[in-house]
C-alpha cells in the first residue's frame, strides 16, 4: 500500500513539474540511447559477428611480403587434402567464387556464385533453412559435381519472395539446370554469394582455391605458424606460380581480426565518447535532484514534523529517481533503435562482417536496464540521503544554520559542475579521435584484402 501510495504521489509531482520531468528524461534518454546503440554494435561486429562453428579457431591463411603487404594463399586440391592431415588443424574446406547468368526468364540477370567443396555446410555449422545444405555426395574427386545447388537467402527473398516450396525446383544458370536443394540461414553470408555449388576438384589440379581452417582447440595462432610454415613452404616449391616471388613469412589470422584492427579501435573510442556523454546525462539528473530536493526542504520539514521517518522519505525519493531512470531508458531504447541504423548507415560497407546481425538485442537491453537501475539507485540515493533529515529549525525559522545548509548544499552543486565540465571536455577530445578514426577507416586504401 506505501508503495502504491508513493507511485501515486511520485506521478503527481512528476506531472506537475514538467521542465523538470522533461529534462531529466531527455538527459537520460540520450546518454542510454547513444550508449544502447554503439554497445550494440560492438556486440554484433567484435563479440557476436559470426553464426559458424567454433568461429574463435577458424582462420585465414596469409603471406606478408616483405614489403609488409599481406595477401591471401591460394591452395590446390591436393594441397588442401594435406593440410586437413596436419595435426594442429581440425578440418578445412575450399572455395572459389564466380558468376554465372540467370536464363529462362524474360530478362537475364549476373548470380554471384560460391563454388565449396562438399564438406563447406558441415564445416561451417549453420543448418540450412530449409531443405539441406552440400553433401559429400554431391562431389568427389572421381566424377563431376552434382547439377544442385543451395540458394543464399536473400536471393531466395529476391527471387522467389520467401516461398517455402522452392526446394526442388529447376534453377537454370547460363542455360544449365540445377535443382535446388536448400535455402542458406540468413547469417550464413560466405562470400556474400546468391548461390552456392559443389565445387569441381577433379579438373585444374593446379589451379589455387581459398582454403579456410579451423584449429583444433588448444592450437594457439603461433602454434599454428610454426606447425604449418614448412608445409607452406613445400606448396611453394610445388606450385611457385601460386605464391609471391619474393621472400614471404607465413601467418594465419583469425576470422575477424582484420574487422577487429579496422573497426575495433574506433568502436573503442565511440563506446568511451558514449559513455561520458551518459555520465553527463547522469551527473545533470544528480544535480536536479539535488536542487528540486533542496527546494523542497520545506516539504520534507513537515512530513518529518507530522511523524514521517527517514526510512519514508528515502523511499519516496528513490521511487522517483527509479521511475525517472527506467523511463528515461525506456525512451533511451527507442531512440536507440533509430540510431543504430544512423550508425550502421555510417560504417563503410565492408568495414564489419555481412553476417553480423546490428540490432538492440536481448543482452543490449540487460545493459541497458542495469545502466537505469545503476542510475535511479546512485544518482537518487545521495539526493534522498542527504534531504531525509531535514534540520526543522533551520528550515522554519530563518538562521545562521539555514545559510550554513545552503553554502554546504552550494559546495556539493559547485563540484558536481565541476565534474560535468571535465566530462564534457574529456568528451570533447574523445569524439575528435573518433571521427579522425572514422575518417581514416572510410579510407578508400583500407579497403580488406581477404585473398
Amino acid at each position: 500500500m506505501k508503495t502504491l501510495q508513493d507511485l501515486r504521489y511520485t506521478l503527481r509531482q512528476l506531472r506537475d513539474n514538467p521542465g523538470f520531468t522533461v529534462t531529466t528524461f531527455l538527459s537520460l534518454a540520450l546518454g542510454i540511447a547513444a550508449t544502447t546503440a554503439v554497445f550494440s554494435v560492438i556486440y554484433a561486429v567484435v563479440l557476436n559477428p559470426y553464426p559458424y562453428r567454433a568461429p574463435d579457431r577458424m582462420v585465414h591463411l596469409r603471406l606478408r611480403e616483405k614489403s609488409g603487404q599481406e595477401d591471401g594463399v591460394g591452395l590446390t586440391a591436393s594441397q588442401w587434402q594435406l593440410i586437413r592431415n596436419s595435426p594442429v588443424v581440425e578440418d578445412a574446406f575450399m572455395t572459389n567464387t564466380g558468376n554465372l547468368t540467370l536464363t529462362g526468364h524474360d530478362l537475364p540477370e549476373d548470380v554471384a556464385v560460391s563454388y565449396m567443396t562438399s564438406n563447406s555446410f558441415e564445416f561451417l555449422g549453420v543448418p540450412p533453412l530449409l531443405g539441406r545444405g552440400l553433401l559429400p555426395s554431391d562431389a568427389d574427386h572421381d566424377r563431376n559435381p552434382q547439377p544442385v545447388v543451395v540458394l543464399g537467402y536473400k536471393f531466395w527473398q529476391r527471387h522467389y519472395s520467401g516461398n517455402s516450396d522452392v526446394v526442388g525446383r529447376t534453377l537454370q544458370l547460363t542455360r544449365k539446370n540445377y535443382t535446388v536443394v536448400g535455402i542458406a540461414a540468413s547469417r550464413f553470408r560466405w562470400n556474400d554469394a546468391d548461390v552456392y555449388m559443389p565445387l569441381d576438384i577433379g579438373s585444374g589440379h593446379e589451379n589455387p582455391y581459398y582454403v579456410g581452417l579451423r584449429l583444433k582447440p588448444g592450437i594457439s595462432h603461433a602454434g599454428a605458424n610454426g606447425a604449418l610454415a614448412p608445409l607452406i613452404d613445400q606448396f611453394a616449391r610445388q606450385t611457385p606460380n601460386n605464391f609471391p616471388q619474393g621472400p614471404f613469412q607465413f601467418t594465419v589470422v583469425g576470422l575477424n581480426e582484420d574487422f577487429i584492427r579496422r573497426l575495433g579501435g574506433t568502436l573503442a573510442l565511440l563506446f568511451s565518447a558514449v559513455a561520458m556523454l551518459l555520465a553527463i546525462g547522469c551527473g545533470n539528473v544528480s544535480i536536479l535532484l539535488l536542487a528540486r530536493g533542496t527546494a523542497r526542504q520545506q516539504e520534507f520539514a513537515v512530513r518529518s514534523a507530522i511523524g514521517a521517518s527517514r526510512r519514508r522519505i528515502v523511499r519516496q525519493l528513490l521511487t522517483e529517481a527509479l521511475i525517472l531512470s527506467l523511463t528515461g531508458a525506456g525512451l533511451g531504447v527507442l531512440l536507440a533503435f533509430r540510431l543504430v541504423a544512423v550508425i550502421v548507415a555510417m560504417l563503410p560497407e565492408n568495414s564489419f562482417p555481412h553476417e553480423a546481425a546490428i540490432h538492440i538485442n536481448l543482452p543490449v537491453l540487460v545493459f541497458s536496464t542495469a545502466i537505469a537501475l545503476a542510475t535511479g539507485v546512485l544518482f537518487g540515493l545521495w539526493p534522498a540521503l542527504r534531504l531525509s533529515r531535514p534540520d526543522l529549525t533551520s528550515i522554519m525559522h530563518a538562521g545562521t544554520r539555514k545559510i550554513a545548509g545552503r553554502l554546504g548544499a552550494r559546495g556539493a552543486n559547485d563540484t558536481l559542475v565541476a565534474a560535468q565540465i571535465a566530462l564534457t571536455l574529456l568528451l570533447l577530445a574523445a569524439a575528435g579521435a573518433s571521427i579522425q578514426a572514422f575518417l581514416r577507416m572510410i579510407h578508400p586504401w583500407a579497403t580488406i584484402r581477404t585473398m
